[in-house]
């Protein structure tokens, strides 16, 4: 990835992967080697055998090197990162410049400095003196090395601030203590610094402070080793993840994760989505006796559940037997490693996660650790179903056997249940789809049940069906989601335990991915925060993970677009594709329409459209049948692409243009036997060699592309736009602001636009495109630059006056009547009386077409040739014809009576032949020929 997509930056990380020798590299970050052309010792853990092996120019792997242990390898760039001298790719880069004398190219000063923040400012304090870290982490049983490695990596400070206003020993004081530097997950950005004072006492006894920061943010010593792990614990502290890493400093894959407080659980667990959880939090906590509840107890339960909501398989740690109090530190420094990493393998196998079972004699060990409550018939099967990571088996007897000393010893004897585990099963009440497009009170939710299981074949990915009530004891509907049920009647008995449990993650949720109404607030929703019953037939993006970043990557690419084609031609797709998630807000959202000519680049320009927005484009075949069609604009504002649009069959582009008419606001619908519900909304980017969209006009914007204003090609390492952050964005602004903005940019193009007011169809275009212009304003807000940043505002009411003038005579139904009548008067096969002949108007002859509206909306709607035009007109009768006629000015005199075929036909309109011109319908009038 190139940042800034600075061409010269990418030649200069170009030079840093091909010109160093790895093997010097490799010395100065300090690798120790077996022999002396022997391969290395991994610089991320200890190991007795090396494993790295570098290549130069080898004939399978080329020149790099590689992990064989871990299975990962790279650049030299990866190497830095993996041997934690660096956070990011460019922390490495710059090293590497600094190393090897490879300088890096200078760059364009930003107009506004960037200004450290103060967290930024007390991260770098702390990163001057570590050594007393390491003595205060080291007291606590934590390995050395464990913590030096964390130093290496900027995670871990010392802080020796106090304040001048406060006495010694009141809160706010200060005093030496250890800092965990909280970066972001995108970017490394410093967020938070959090405090763990070495002598509370001279801070007024309070232990731990957090400055930035507090809740959305996660602590882990190695971003990069998180990344790459398969295998998360999930902790309250830092001193927890840094034992855990004493634990298992041998275990390649595994990474910790410290959620900084029990108040914190409310992240965002998507980085997680491919990985085993293994949540570890203070189970042990002392019992909160109003709430009854032990708070470390009670955050696992609130993790596990979020992990469960976003498909990411997770169990927790038993620790029914440890101590009370006692956390994983504690048990680090009075019981050593080897005793924690035994512990940490010990995982809950209870049927419901985080809920024990124990005799009577243990029974004061339930006291705050009881999830929900189990009847007395339920309780004493309940002990009976034991989980696995993805598998589920039952206690089916006991067995009893003599010692040498014919002492009894008791066993119990399983047998196998099913298949899979069943990680949740929830009651899910899914708002209906009024509320999700206006934010109003919900009046008709529908309630289902999602249930989550993991299977052998999915790894740690939890598959999620959602199951309406008359299904839940359907075995055969389990079978062919999940798996094979080897005792249905234990599995039926266990279905009905899990029901007691459906109220612990009920939730409302919302069926839909973009920006919708979730209750009376605008929220940002993923294909996860979906539970579709058909997923796969009710929504395109059913599994969307929309694309994170960070705003550097946003301008980026508004940079690349706008650079790409002249007069942003380019970029007006791309903010069209971005505001297509104001539509719920404002209501409406135009279709989109590129013109280009021939070699332009067109193709070109819509995959890397699709690359960065990640929306689909679907292709000619996909849009024959009207399933896949609905389908496809089903439940999200994400747009999606129709290519080779023009190919398909006039029918069938019939049947488009009506849904491409309903979906420019929302149509609700339900198809099938099963009354399948689809909510049609989606934007469409229409694409193909000739898009015939004139019926379309007041309902789409278009941008125009041509060989004269192409630039510079689109890069292959342009990131992603931040997809997920500007949809967050987004539902952070009050709504009704979002509106006035619209508002403001409707009356700016009414003032520059072309039209006249009386034209109501050229005031819809002008929304339209005002709708793209609030985008920008939000965008620009968004990445932080100038609105007026390459004239877009300009070059946008550029297109819409071209747009208004290029279909000045294509707006209205009436015209493509026109052109239907003057086709059919050419071909001779308007029955109808009409005829040529002049008027005289204002003291000149005017050549006119006189006939009867209603003949010719007879004509076309009988005429067997024109039945497929006539059910694609909206005007279907000839009072609402003859009223657009006369409003469009073409007509001379509405009432005149002529003799046509030696009979006198009365009420026949007369057209004038040049005002149809003007407007591009061009008749061949036969003034000799009457009927």
């Amino acid at each position: 990835m190139t940042p800034n997509n600075n061409p010269a930056m990418g030649e200069w990380f170009a030079r840093l992967k091909s010109e160093i020798d790895l093997h010097d590299l490799a010395d100065r970050l300090g690798m120790e080697r077996q022999g002396r052309d022997g391969n290395y010792f991994s610089p991320s853990r200890k190991e007795k055998h090396p494993s790295l092996s570098i290549y130069v120019n080898h004939e399978k792997h080329g020149t790099g090197w590689k992990d064989h242990t871990a299975d990962i390898g790279g650049t030299s760039i990866d190497l830095v990162m993996y041997a934690g001298r660096a956070n990011d790719p460019m922390d490495a880069a710059n090293l590497l410049a600094d190393w090897y004398t490879i300088p890096r190219p200078s760059r364009e000063k930003s107009a506004v400095p960037e200004r450290k923040s103060t967290v930024e400012y007390i991260a770098e304090r702390c990163l001057k003196d570590t050594e007393p870290a390491v003595a205060y982490l080291t007291g606590r049983g934590i390995a050395e090395q464990v913590v030096h490695d964390a130093i290496r990596r900027r995670a871990i400070g010392w802080n020796t601030w106090t304040s001048t206003k406060v006495a010694e020993g009141e809160p706010g004081y200060g005093g030496p203590a250890v800092a965990f530097i909280v970066r972001s997950l995108a970017g490394a950005k410093v967020v938070a610094v959090d405090l763990r004072y070495a002598d509370p006492a001279l801070n007024g006894d309070v232990k731990t402070q957090c400055q930035g920061e507090k809740v959305g943010f996660f602590w882990t010593s190695d971003l990069a080793r998180l990344k790459r792990a398969h295998t998360v614990y999930v902790v309250e502290s830092p001193i927890n993840a840094l034992s855990i890493e004493t634990a298992l400093q041998n275990y390649p894959g595994v990474a910790v994760v410290a959620i900084r407080g029990v108040a914190n659980t409310n992240l965002d667990w998507s980085w997680a989505r491919g990985k085993k959880v293994i949540v570890a939090l203070d189970h042990t906590d002392k019992l909160n006796e109003k709430t009854r509840t032990r708070p470390g107890m009670e955050a696992a339960w609130k993790v596990a559940d979020a992990l469960t909501a976003s498909d990411i398989a997770n169990r927790l740690v038993d620790m029914l037997d440890w101590e009370e109090g006692e956390d994983i530190n504690d048990v680090l420094k009075d019981h050593g490693a080897e005793e924690l990493r035994i512990r940490l393998k010990k995982l809950d196998q209870w049927l419901i996660p985080g809920q024990p079972s124990v005799d009577a004699d243990r029974r004061h060990q339930l006291n705050g650790r009881q999830r929900v409550f189990l009847q007395g018939h339920d309780l004493s099967v309940y002990w009976r179903y034991q989980v696995l990571d993805d598998f589920t088996r039952h206690v089916d007897e006991f067995k009893d056997s003599k010692d040498d000393d014919g002492k009894v010893s008791r066993s119990e004897v399983y047998g196998d249940l099913c298949s899979f585990r069943v990680a949740g099963l929830s009651r899910l009440r899914i708002q209906s789809h009024l509320s999700t497009i206006n934010g109003m009170p919900d009046n008709q939710p529908e309630t289902v049940f999602g249930i989550s299981c993991q299977l052998a074949r999915n790894g740690p990915h939890l598959q999620r069906e959602v199951v309406t009530g008359d299904k839940l004891y359907n075995l055969e509907w389990w079978k062919a989601k999940f798996g094979h049920i080897w005792n249905p009647a234990k599995f039926a008995r266990m279905v009905n335990i899990l029901e007691r449990s459906a109220d612990l993650a009920a939730r409302d949720v919302v069926n839909f991915v973009g920006l919708a109404w979730r209750g009376e607030e605008l929220a940002a929703l993923e294909g996860n925060d979906c539970f579709f019953v058909e997923p796969q037939k009710q929504c395109l993006y059913n599994n969307m993970s929309f694309p994170r970043g960070s705003t550097q990557n946003a301008r980026a690419v508004i940079n690349a677009y706008q650079a790409t084609f002249k007069e942003n031609a380019a970029a007006i797709g791309l903010v069209w594709g971005l505001g297509a998630h104001l539509k719920n807000v404002l209501g409406f959202y135009p279709h989109f329409q590129m013109q280009a000519e021939k070699g332009s680049g067109k193709s070109k320009l819509l995959e890397s459209m699709q690359a960065t927005l990640a929306f689909q484009v679907l292709s000619g075949q996909m849009l024959k049948t009207d399933h896949r069609r609905r389908a496809s604009v089903s439940y999200t504002t994400h747009p999606v692409g129709w290519d080779e649009f023009s190919k398909l069959p006039k029918s069938i582009l019939s049947d488009i243009d009506g849904l491409l008419q309903s979906t420019y606001r929302f149509e609700f619908t339900r198809v099938g036997a099963t009354l399948t519900p689809y909510l049609m909304c989606a934007p469409v980017l229409l694409a193909g060699e000739e898009v015939d969209v004139e019926s379309l006009q007041s309902k789409i914007c278009r941008t125009t592309l041509a060989i004269a204003k192409q630039g510079a090609i689109i890069p292959h390492e342009l990131p992603q736009f931040p997809v997920w952050e500007w949809l967050q964005f987004l539902a952070g602004i009050d709504a009704a602001r979002i509106r006035d903005t619209h508002k403001r940019y409707v009356a700016f193009c009414q003032q520059r636009g072309r039209a006249g007011e009386g034209d109501a169809t050229a005031k819809r275009m002008m929304e339209n495109y005002a709708a793209i212009m609030t985008a920008w304003a939000l965008l620009t807000e968004f990445a932080g630059i100038d609105i007026g940043q390459g004239d877009f505002i300009e070059d946008i009411i550029a297109e819409m006056n071209a747009h208004i003038a290029d279909t000045d005579g294509t707006r209205l139904p009436w015209v493509w009547i026109m052109e239907i009548l003057l086709s059919e008067l050419a071909a001779q096969r308007f029955e109808h009386p009409y005829c040529w002949d002049t008027l005289v108007v204002d003291g000149r002859e005017e050549e006119c077409l006189f006939v009867l509206p209603s003949h010719v909306m007879d004509h076309i709607s009988t005429a067997p040739h024109l039945r497929a035009k006539f059910d694609h007109l909206p005007v279907k009768t000839g009072r609402i014809f003859k009223r657009q006629l006369l409003q469009s000015g073409v007509v001379v005199d509405e009432d005149v009576e002529k003799t046509v075929g030696r009979r006198r036909q009365a009420h026949m309109v007369a057209i004038s032949v040049s005002k149809l011109a003007q407007l591009g319908l061009h008749a061949a009038p036969v003034f000799e020929r009457g009927y």
